[in-house]
């Protein structure tokens, strides 16, 4: 028995360091159904299933096959990807949370700044002044990919082509790029 769980334990494992399709699709099969029932259990579309697993094991492979993670056996590799799938899930929730009372800030910010005014009209410049300044502060990975989304109105699929990425890491990646840039922003505003 302790044998046949180390064999399992060294395949799938070895699956991942050698990037062996068929027990990693298998992996894949077995564990999607507890990340989903997690995931919809909480509020979450069959989409958000989808992304977040995805997410999560790219996530879950790059470590194992960097090394970086070093499990002992079959039940820490189901545990670290659902660890990853559970935050990654908890961080778009509280993102969408966020999303949410920011555009309603800057709805009643729009509402509220009257031109006529010099001191909003300031304010305004202000925030576009640090604003910039922050976007300037991001690695140009990072810029480039806001600015093709944002400035040239790119679709996020012709982006991930042209970065070389899945279009889901492409979304992934702008998201974090626009967590990165917002945290810059706010920490250049209470300066």
């Amino acid at each position: 028995m302790g044998d046949t769980i180390k064999q399992e334990h060294f395949a799938l494992l070895d699956a991942f360091l050698t990037n062996k399709e068929i027990p990693m699709r298998e992996f894949y099969k077995t564990e999607y159904p507890k990340i989903k029932c997690y995931i919809l259990q909480h509020g979450g579309s069959l989409d958000n299933c989808k992304d977040i697993f995805q997410e999560a094991y790219l996530a879950c492979w790059k470590k194992l096959s960097s090394r970086k993670f070093k499990p002992e056996n079959r039940a820490q590799i189901e545990a670290y990807l659902f660890t990853i799938a559970k935050n990654k899930w908890i961080d778009q929730t509280r993102g969408v949370a966020r999303k949410r009372t920011i555009s309603m800030d800057a709805k009643n910010l729009n509402l509220a700044v009257d031109e006529s005014n010099p001191l909003e009209m300031e304010n305004k410049d202000r925030k576009l002044s640090i604003t910039l300044s922050a976007f300037e502060s991001l690695g140009p990975a990072c810029k480039e990919l806001l600015t093709q989304f944002y400035f040239y109105k790119l679709p996020l699929k012709i982006i991930a082509e042209k970065l070389e990425l899945e279009e889901n890491s492409a979304k992934n990646k702008k998201y974090r790029c626009i967590q990165k840039l917002r945290e810059i922003a706010l920490a250049k505003e209470k300066r």
